[in-house]
């Protein structure tokens, strides 16, 4: 049998934007079935520089580089590299490289390796607990930040037991080990040094997690049906030389479907998702909401607590296409919502004392349906965000 040449494509896209907002954020690439196979050989290199400016962090410069291979007979793909480098005039630094491959060591065995390093000077602590104070004096100087340093390699691997012969679903085992360090700064006039939570003198954070996926989803980057739900355990002992010997289980749950109303045909995309805490846990393990993954609209970290519930709400569509680059730019609106809980929270708290959000933004897609950069604003009773991501949020 011939082999097909490869093809390779490039995208380079400039993103320049004024706000008050935290460094360009990128949406992890989510493990999944695809039905669509690539024809030939493809691969396909994005490269996004992006800048921004926050009064805080001052003047940030991004770039995010995203390459796909595709082959036949993978599913979504070959593999897939992702490198995300963002710095500040005031001294932020952060490094992530993903690379995910279909096939580990010739087994059939999908497999993600992440490395990731952050010098951040403006992290942010709130306190601990579903209605911490927030004052925009103090945001304004500084009391909420605190200087971190963190540095991490984690592998995700997932291995499908079970596909139904007349759907689309799969039932997926994963396997996780991680380990993770992280120092804060001590001794700063600063909310954290004033509350000495529960890892505020750092450590190692070393873990194994065991979990099942069911998946039907149509598209793993864009969904328009089916759903998909993950129940994840993890567990950080002692003898894996943890320094807070803790656990946690974590549940996904989304749905997406299609509105058949109109010619753009929006999808209307569900999640709802929660984590529990138990043992020792670090104020920097804790459940929290409030970036662009959970609550859109209120800083990074704003709630933290032992367990953590939300949900999000989006419609989508795609306004505009042009077939021949696979070209297609469209908007979508959100509501996002949710709460964290303490151990001595009553059951009563669990239908009360939700935070919501809500906004919108605009998304691109070029080349290939799975890269997709999405610009969203979100807006909160405290103040607003803007984000600059790869891929929408979930």
């Amino acid at each position: 049998m011939k082999k097909s040449s490869i093809v390779p494509r490039f995208i380079i896209l400039i993103l320049i934007g004024l706000s008050v907002t935290v460094p360009v954020a990128t949406a992890p690439a989510q493990f999944m079935s695809q039905p669509q196979q690539a024809l030939e050989d493809t691969v396909i290199t994005a490269i996004v520089p992006a800048a921004s400016y926050a009064s805080d962090l001052g003047l940030i410069g991004a770039i995010a580089i995203s390459r796909f291979r595709y082959q036949p007979n993978y599913i979504p793909y070959k593999s897939l590299t992702e490198i995300r480098l963002q710095a500040s005039t005031k001294a932020y630094l952060g490094l992530k490289v993903m690379y995910e491959h279909t096939e580990t060591f010739g087994l059939p065995l999908r497999s993600r390796w992440m490395a990731n390093g952050e010098r951040n000077p403006y992290d942010t602590y709130f306190g601990i607990g579903n209605q911490t104070e927030f004052e925009i004096s103090k945001w304004e100087d500084r009391y909420y930040y605190f200087d971190v340093m963190r540095v991490g390699f984690a592998w995700l691997g997932r291995k499908t037991v079970f596909k139904p012969v007349a759907t689309q679903g799969s039932l997926d085992v994963t396997a996780t080990t991680g380990i993770r360090y992280e120092q804060p700064v001590q001794y700063q006039n600063n909310l954290i040094n004033e509350d000495q939570p529960t890892g505020i003198t750092g450590g190692w954070m070393n873990n194994l997690g065991i979990g099942v996926i069911w998946e039907n989803r149509d598209s793993e980057f864009a969904a328009t049906r089916g759903n998909r739900f993950e129940l994840t355990g993890t567990w950080a002992p002692r003898f894996l030389f943890s320094d807070y010997p803790m656990a946690s289980v974590m549940t996904d749950i989304r749905q997406f479907i299609t509105i058949p109303a109109t010619w753009i045909q929006p999808v209307l995309a569900m999640r709802v998702a929660g984590t529990k805490t138990f043992g020792t846990v670090p104020y920097w393990d804790m459940p929290y909401l409030g970036d662009e993954l959970t609550l859109r609209g209120y800083p990074i970290f704003r709630f933290r607590g032992d367990a953590a519930l939300f949900y999000n709400v989006e419609l989508r569509t795609w306004l505009f296409r042009y077939p021949y680059l696979d070209f297609k730019f469209g908007i979508h609106v959100f509501h996002d919502s949710g709460r964290v809980f303490s151990d001595d929270d009553g059951f009563g708290e669990l239908i009360r004392g939700y935070h919501r959000t809500y906004g919108g933004g605009i998304a691109t897609s070029l080349f290939t349906p799975d890269f997709i950069v999405r610009v969203d604003a979100g807006f909160s009773d405290e103040m607003y965000r803007l984000y600059m991501n790869i891929g929408y949020m979930f």
